[in-house]
């Protein structure tokens, strides 16, 4: 019989964080290119999709403070101040 490791909270965050950041990566790249494809073929007016760029720094930059947020969880606790004896 073997012992279980115990639950890492902030392990799980990490990889529920980081799966987050992969699907954006993929999702902003292929709205990016999608909406170049649609100027390119016709379908969509130039200047049609400017307000896109916009969409895709705001959802960055939630992203980014959650993981400021992870990383400031992931921080030790100080140390003690040295005794004066």
């Amino acid at each position: 019989m073997s012992i279980r490791p115990p639950f890492d909270m902030l392990r799980a965050a990490f990889y529920l964080l980081a799966a987050i950041i992969g699907i954006e990566v993929l999702l902003t790249s292929t709205a990016g290119m999608a909406c170049f494809w649609l100027i390119v073929s016709g379908q969509y007016k130039i200047g049609a999709c400017s307000d896109m760029g916009d969409r895709i720094k705001e959802q960055w930059s939630e992203i980014v403070s959650a993981v400021l947020a992870l990383l400031l969880a992931a921080r030790s606790p100080p140390r003690p101040p040295p005794s004066s004896e």
